[in-house]
């Protein structure tokens, strides 16, 4: 029976952590910060852990860690990893990944140039930290840019702007402002615009050797306030002609990184001139769901993470095979919030189980709750998953979201 620390084990994270449960594992949660926004704790199951600690001093912590006598220690969402990180780099747990690089792995102007220096496609960019650091790198540079926190998850704090006013307001809108994971941007990137298509790559490392549980093409969407939210992930085949390519670099990535243990979800665009990454992170995809996941490719990221600890003989037997091929196809249909009212989930709930490819729907708003206008991953209130062997039927059913989405029929 294993024993396992978890920090933040939250978003997907928490079916990380039941699977851990269920397979006979002992567990304790360490929550990073008591100030998380409380988005985390949507469907956070306290009853699967001895115990749990909210983290304040890193030699408690340790204490706290080692007394229940933890194997390894792994982070459930972005906000966990770092601390994970530091709490593994202390006890020299062996499920981890490179001391050397946990700046990389979190900052992401770190990131880029930790891949810039590995020799792979990297994007050109600045950090700043005040408004007049900009004005050098942003002379005849071509527009758009991209404006974001060094450290953030979803599309927290992520502007696409079109000219300088644009950059600037959207500077003042994010700097040293506290974002989503409860940090203080002290620092700004920007980055220059890349054009193209994103996808998400997701692996599970276990010393070294990976598994790719799932390619994903991103349909993203730029709202009037030039914030950009996530619209569509649709899985991809491994059969797709960009598969094998997005593989190869993010597993570069990956080893330039040092992630070497646990699950990774990167974001990497293809552009003309090839795959750049947009950013990493070393932690699981936070829309991935068990269920949907035995639908399309029969095991997943969630799954994979608990049996690379669980199982890793078998893990790795599985990591050796040829990829995955899809079952079924699927949309993951994030909702989109037309203005703020009133959240009612009758309707919706209705809605969507009447929808013929309708797999599962997750709302983060309570019934009767105020629903803010969506202007990031954290305001969208709840997403629909959609799974079927017809890419139409997908399509189809989407587009009856979207239509009643507009009308505004989960708002009062």
């Amino acid at each position: 029976m294993k024993r396992i620390a978890i920090v933040d084990g939250f978003s997907s994270g928490k079916f990380i952590a039941k699977g851990l449960y269920e397979k006979g594992c002992e567990l304790i949660h360490i929550s990073s910060s008591d100030e998380l926004d409380s988005y985390y704790y949507n469907g956070f199951e306290y009853h699967i852990y001895i115990d749990s600690i909210v983290h304040e001093d890193m030699d408690k912590t340790n204490e706290f860690i080692i007394k229940f006598g933890a194997e390894c220690v792994i982070a459930g969402t972005e906000s966990g990893v770092t601390l994970a990180d530091n709490i593994n780099k202390r006890l020299q747990l062996t499920y981890t990944n490179s001391i050397e690089n946990i700046s990389s792995r979190r900052n992401k102007y770190d990131m880029i140039e930790k891949v810039r220096s590995a020799g792979l496609n990297a994007v050109d960019q600045i950090k700043i930290s005040n408004w007049q650091e900009s004005k050098t790198w942003l002379k005849d540079r071509a527009y758009p840019i991209v404006l974001k926190p060094l450290e953030s998850a979803g599309s927290d704090g992520v502007f696409i702007c079109k000219d300088e006013d644009e950059v600037r307001n959207a500077f003042e809108l994010v700097s040293k402002k506290k974002n989503k994971l409860n940090l203080i941007n002290d620092e700004v990137l920007l980055q220059e615009f890349l054009e193209g298509c994103e996808y998400v790559v997701n692996f599970v490392s276990l010393n070294g050797n990976f598994l790719t549980t799932e390619v994903v093409k991103y349909h993203k969407r730029k709202l009037e306030s030039g914030n950009i939210v996530y619209d569509i992930d649709e899985i991809i085949d491994s059969d797709s002609e960009e598969f094998e390519g997005l593989v190869e670099y993010t597993s570069r990535v990956c080893a330039a990184l040092g992630i070497i243990n646990g699950p990774s979800h990167a974001e990497v665009m293809i552009t003309k001139n090839g795959p750049y990454l947009v950013e990493i992170a070393a932690r699981s995809d936070g829309i991935l769901r068990p269920d949907v996941a035995s639908a399309t490719t029969g095991l997943g990221q969630l799954a994979a993470t608990v049996l690379s600890l669980t199982e890793p003989e078998k893990f790795l037997e599985i990591a050796r095979q040829p990829p995955y091929k899809l079952k079924n196809f699927s949309f993951n249909v994030c909702l989109i919030c037309p203005r703020t009212g009133i959240f009612d989930d009758h309707e919706i709930r209705k809605k969507a189980k009447e929808l013929v490819s309708f797999q599962r729907i997750e709302l983060y708003v309570n019934s009767g709750s105020t629903a803010s206008q969506t202007k990031d991953v954290f305001s969208q209130p709840g997403t629909i998953y959609l799974v079927s062997e017809s890419k139409d039927q997908l399509w189809e059913d989407y587009k009856e979201i979207r239509s009643l989405e507009e009308s505004g029929f989960y708002l009062k």
